[in-house]
This record gives C-alpha cells, structure tokens and sequence, in this order.
C-alpha cells in the first residue's frame, strides 16, 4: 500500500508539472501567416496580347540557349565547374547537411566503450596500518565497460531540432542555386555587355575616321576662304571626343574579357581565347499561365526563405518541448575487478541503469524567453518571406513591361536607321553626280554611326531586359 501510494503521489506531481507546462504554452493571437500568391495575371495577359511574347514554359536550366551563342554555353560550363563562389557555396551546402546529421545523432541512442585502470599506492604517512589491514597498500581497480545513453525524447525536442537542421540545410541548397543564378546572369551580362562594347569600338573608330577626314576637309575650306575658323576648331573638338571614345571603348573590352574569365573561375591573363559573340534574341518570350501559382517553387531565393520559416516553426516546436521532463536512461554493463588476473571472470561482471527524469520547476524565466525569442525568430522569417514574394511580383511585373519597351524602342531605331541609311544613300547619289558636295555626305554619315550606336545601346537593353526576366522567373530552378 504505501507502495501505491507513492507512485500515486508521483503521479499527481507529475500531471501538475505538465498542466504546468502546457499553461505556459498559451496560444499566440495574431501570428504572422505566410501569403499563398500574389496577383499579377493581368500583366501576363497584358503581355500575351503583344507579339514580345507567347505562352511556353518557364526558363530552362540552361536558359542562356535562348542567346543561340555556342560560346557563351561553353563558358558557362566552365564557370559552373570552376566558380569559387559557386564551389564554397557546395562547400556550405555539404556543411549543412552534416550538420543536420549531427543533430539527427540525439535520437538514436549512443553506445560506447570506455577502459580505466586506476592505479594507486597508499601512503604509509597517510594511513596506518594494523597487521592484519583490510586495506592493501597497493589497490589497482580495472574498469572495462560498455556503456549505454539514450534521452527519450517524448515530447519531440530532439526530433523538431532535426527537422530544423533539415530545412537550415534545404535553405542553403536553395541559396546555393540563387547564387548559381547570380554568377551565371553576372557572366551573361558581362559577355553581353562584352558584344555591346565590340560594336561599339567598332562604330567609334569609324566615327573617328568620318571625323578626321571632315576636319581635313573643313582646314581646306578654311585654308581656301570658304569656312569660319570656328568650324575648324568644332571640327577639331568633335574629333578628339571621337578618339576618346575609342579608348574608353578600347578600356570597357579590356575590362570585360578580364571579368568574363574572373567569372570563369580563370586568371585574368589565362591565355583561354573569348571571341567575338554572336548572341541574336528575335523570337517573342515564352511566359508560363501558372506564374501567380508556381512562382514560389521557381525562385531559389523564395524557396530559401520557406525552408527558413520552417526551420523557425520547427524550432519553436523544440522550445516548447522544453518545458516538459527530459527523461534520460543511462546504462553500463563490463568488468571490474582489483586484479588484472581477476578481471575476466564471472565474479567481475558488473552492470548498471540509472533512469533520470529532470522536471524543470523554476528557471528564472529562460524557457519562456527562448521561446518568445524563437517566436519572434519566426514571424521575422514569415515578414521576410511576404516581403519577398511581393518584391519577386514586382520584378516579373516590371521586367514585362521593360522588355516590352526594349521590343518597342529596338524597333523605332531600327526604322530610324534604315530611313537614316536611305537618305545617305541619296546623298552619295547627289555627291556622285555633283549636286551635293562631301561635306554633306560626312555629315550625315556621322549622324547614322552615331543612330547605330544608339541601337546597340538599345538592343543591349533589350538583352538585359530578357534577362532579368529569365532571373525573376527563377532561371530554371524549380524548388523540391
């Protein structure tokens, strides 16, 4: 009976520690809820309307395909084998994943094997011994054992830090995939930056020209009576600002090849030869119908954010789990013995288990502010995510409309070109047949380099626009 009762009043203190538990485990009021979608369906319909785009699927792993440049396919296998930042962010990838092994080791229970020889020689000054002495003066205990730990883990504290270990190390895949989108569109532009840059040296060293010869010209003029000297010195002017532009443009080649290779993972002197690209973007731009619905597993940086959340929620998960008992099972089982001649006989087993519950009665309120702080940890992360997916909205909103534009401003320029290119043909015909002098002619050829140099600015633009469309649209990854 007093048995019973015992185990009845242990009961009863047990069922108030966890009534006190859960009391301190009140439900929140107004906690953060993570947004589903957003809305933007009518910019994509807006956009299926024009001829930039048509309905497709959603950006390809390798989507810089699109471009049609064989060259620039291959330097981005290269950079993706050979990119530190890229290799370091596996690196942490991998950590994070051992990590969340390590984590997962507290719910299995841990076995080991432990050996002690503790030898001691009792003093004469210290002990005085009365022949015939139980005590010997020489005592060696030998401890051979296998030991035995294991936290039961009723209450899910260990289990919800193992999944937050998990989702940490979803959330570092998911960022080493935005970081592999950051690298590959910083080498995309810089390559296509690379071509702008070409063409425009070109176009810059045949202004030059157009502009030396009219100089000459108009000091003949002037030498002949026939021009004010202050056109020779706008002239003269004109011509220095042409042949500073081919050394900027000379500058900006110089500086993009030695990015491209930086990107590549090479030196900036590696003797790897990048030649001129051939990049063409002429077909309309594939946008997917389930953008509001799938945006979020297409985007590495909102998937990186959910995994957080996660992580966060499971966190919290723990915090509460530490309120209630831990229950701990210690166990050992092995050989003891003062004698090594001793030791591996059936007199020397020994064994041991020790059950220990903790019950935490009175922590000075650290429970309750780690979990006020893993609270405030999650809602961060839900803030964080909503304003993400808003922003990523935004992106394919504007990036639409900004590729739209390009598509528009590209095709303005292009007829401005081509009637600019008509007029200096007539020109030259009136030139030819002496009815216009060569003047006239320069003049308006330097008006269409310099028309020419505007649209590769333009279709530079253009490109850009296509490619940050690609990297709103995630740049085809698509989150698991």
């Amino acid at each position: 009976m007093n048995a019973l009762r015992k185990l009845s009043l242990i009961s009863v203190y047990l069922f108030f520690i966890l009534f006190d538990g859960c009391a301190a485990l009140k439900k929140r009021n107004n906690e953060p809820s993570l947004m589903d979608k957003v809305e933007i369906a009518p910019s994509i319909d807006s956009a299926l309307s024009t001829p930039s785009f048509r309905e497709g699927d959603w950006p390809a792993y390798d989507w810089w395909a699109l471009f049609e440049d064989m060259q620039l396919s291959e330097i981005m296998e290269i950079a993706i084998k050979n990119n530190p930042n890229l290799l370091a962010a596996a690196s942490r990838v991998q950590g994070a994943r051992e990590e969340a092994k390590k984590v997962r080791s507290n719910l299995l229970p841990s076995f080991s094997l432990s050996f002690d020889d503790n030898y001691e020689h009792l003093s004469k000054d210290s002990l005085d011994r009365f022949p015939p002495s139980a005590v010997p003066p020489v005592i060696n205990q030998i401890h051979l054992a296998l030991n035995f730990e294991y936290e039961i883990d009723l209450f899910g504290k260990n289990r919800n830090k193992y999944q937050a270990a998990i989702g940490r190390a979803k959330a570092e895949a998911a960022e080493m995939s935005e970081s592999l989108l950051i690298i590959t569109m910083t080498l995309a532009e810089t390559y296509i930056s690379y071509m702008e840059n070409l063409q425009n040296l070109e176009l810059s060293i045949s202004l030059f020209e157009a502009r030396k010869t009219l100089l000459e010209l108009t000091q003949l003029r002037f030498m002949n009576g026939l021009e004010d000297e202050r056109k020779v010195d706008a002239a003269s002017a004109a011509l220095l600002f042409a042949e500073e532009s081919v050394v900027v443009y000379e500058r900006e080649v110089d500086l993009n090849l030695s990015q491209i290779k930086i990107l590549m993972g090479l030196s900036p002197d590696d003797p790897y030869t990048i030649k001129t690209p051939t990049c063409s973007f002429n077909a309309p731009f594939s946008l997917p119908e389930d953008i509001p619905l799938n945006l979020v597993s297409r985007r590495p940086d909102l998937m990186a954010q959910i995994w957080k959340v996660e992580a966060a929620a499971h966190l919290i998960s723990a915090a509460k789990g530490a309120f209630f008992p831990n229950i701990n099972l210690l166990a050992f089982a092995g050989l003891e013995s003062l004698k090594w001649n001793t030791l591996f006989t059936a007199d020397s087993y020994a064994a041991s288990l020790a059950p220990a519950v903790n019950l935490p009665l009175f922590t000075g309120g650290k429970l309750t502010a780690e979990l006020n702080e893993k609270y405030a940890s999650y809602d961060a992360a839900v803030h964080d995510y909503n304003a993400l997916l808003l922003k990523a909205a935004k992106e394919v909103s504007d990036q639409i409309k900004i590729l739209e534009a390009a598509n528009q401003r590209s095709f303005f320029q292009s007829e401005a070109i081509e009637k600019g290119l008509h007029s200096l043909k007539l020109l030259e015909m009136r030139y030819f047949n002496g009815l216009d002098n060569y003047l006239t002619v320069l003049e308006k050829r330097i008006e269409v380099i310099h028309e020419k140099i505007k649209e590769v600015g333009i279709e530079n633009e253009r490109f850009f626009a296509a490619l940050q469309l690609i990297k709103s649209l995630g740049g085809g990854y698509h989150g698991r």
